[in-house]
């Protein structure tokens, strides 16, 4: 296999997986299906890998692509592949410092855990009746939410009452009416 042969896979490999995810993550989008995997407790202190399908995908894509306008200019196989090399591994550095690690602080310091939660009050947006969902919002940290809810005891609760969480299954917060 030659090299251009290798940059040449290397390039379509890497932007065959952006082209497929990106539409996969488009069906699931609409599909309302939520493959993200939660943690409860705190995240903050936990360190985000380079080792990232995203980097990874970036680093080849990027590897062909320099390889392959390298070896077009008319630069020798080993100077072609040293600058292949270094400017993925540049690209892919500066995508886990810029966009990754910013994104993950971003996502520690804003998540907070359901069990947390228990206890907050809400505000009713939609009121529910006996066993109906309603939606209720929060703030916590100076950023709103909105949750889908029903009433915990099966009472009536009516738009803009405040209610007290009481607990949270499978994404649907149980409130109370707050006395």
């Amino acid at each position: 296999m030659s090299m251009l042969s290798l940059y040449d896979v290397c390039f379509k490999v890497g932007v065959l997986f952006t082209v497929v995810t990106f539409l996969l993550g488009q069906f699931f989008d609409f599909m309302d299906f939520d493959g993200d995997l939660t943690m409860d407790g705190d995240i903050s202190g936990v360190a985000v890998s380079p080792l990232k399908p995203v980097i990874i995908t970036a680093y080849i894509t990027v590897f062909g692509g320099v390889g392959i306008m390298a070896l077009n200019k008319g630069l020798s196989q080993i100077i072609a592949f040293l600058l292949a090399i270094s400017i993925a591994f540049g690209v892919a550095a500066l995508l886990f410092k810029l966009v990754i690690v910013p994104l993950h602080k971003a996502q520690s310091t804003s998540a907070i855990s359901q069990g947390n939660l228990i206890g907050h009050k809400a505000k009713v947006d939609v009121g529910m009746k006996e066993a109906s969902f309603g939606k209720i919002s929060y703030t916590i940290g100076g950023n709103s939410y909105t949750a889908p809810a029903k009433a915990a005891d099966g009472e009536e609760i009516l738009k803009g009452e405040m209610v007290r969480i009481v607990s949270i299954k499978d994404n649907t917060y149980y409130v109370n009416k707050s006395h």
